[in-house]
């Protein structure tokens, strides 16, 4: 009989990217790959152009839209469109006035009601994460409880579905391994545990995030945020670790 394997490893892979993690409560759904290129067990899929279908994930691209709110007293305004990069949530953000002043302060909240930072009027805010620059002017007035808008609209990657589960059913393809191809159902969890690729030095309980050009997964706020997701196990670059969506 021929010898498949004569050398192991001292530390075994404790799972494959796309693998359950465990029996947890775990949905998935079945879609058909509309992307060329298939999507990889493991990889984030995106609701696609027809009924049931699914694209892989793609490079992060935004719009920002700034507005004031209508029953504001003051005559104060925002930046008509600042510039949106990765790690801005797709809705709408709330910037508050916290004082009555031509410098005052105020507060940003994110679409989750979360507060994400604080700005001063009449000086460029940069230090929101995903917007890259926005200001609110000192019109005439400004009034305490005076509130701007910040509307993202993704225009990539807007409506995640799932992380591709691993399929040993899968013909297989040399020129595209460990993959759904294009026209093949796929199995595409929307709730559960699952085991991925880390791309950096990731932390239990850490905000999950995509590396569309490595395909694996950070705590870095400049990738692509992949929704209620967060990091079960930590790791280093290269490591298998465990994702915990909608559980925790």
């Amino acid at each position: 009989m021929a010898t498949y394997q004569t050398t192991y490893s001292t530390s075994p892979a404790k799972g494959l990217p796309g693998q359950i993690a465990n029996e947890e409560k775990c949905n998935k759904v079945s879609r058909t790959v509309e992307s060329s290129a298939g999507i990889a067990f493991g990889q984030p899929a995106y609701r696609g152009t027809g009924d049931h279908g699914v694209v892989v994930g793609d490079t992060f691209t935004a719009t920002g839209a700034g507005s004031e709110a209508a029953g504001n007293t003051g005559t104060g305004e925002i930046t008509d469109e600042p510039s949106i990069t990765a790690g801005a949530k797709a809705g709408r953000y709330q910037a508050v006035l916290l004082a009555t002043s031509a410098t005052a302060p105020f507060a940003v909240y994110d679409p989750d009601g979360i507060l994400v930072g604080h700005g001063v009027v009449a000086t460029a805010c940069t230090t929101i994460p995903g917007i890259t620059t926005f200001t609110i002017s000192n019109a005439g007035t400004m009034t305490t409880g005076d509130t701007f808008y910040i509307d993202v609209t993704y225009t990539a990657n807007a409506a995640f579905l799932g992380l591709a589960v691993l399929n040993p059913a899968v013909p297989p393809d040399t020129s595209n391994p460990d993959a759904y191809p294009q026209y093949f159902t796929g199995a595409f969890m929307t709730e559960g545990q699952m085991y991925v690729t880390a791309g950096a030095s990731v932390v239990d309980g850490g905000d999950v995030y995509w590396n569309p050009a490595t395909g694996r997964y950070t705590s870095t706020t400049t990738h692509i945020r992949i929704p209620d997701a967060v990091f079960d196990t930590s790791g280093g670059n290269g490591d298998i670790v465990e994702v915990s969506l909608k559980n925790r």
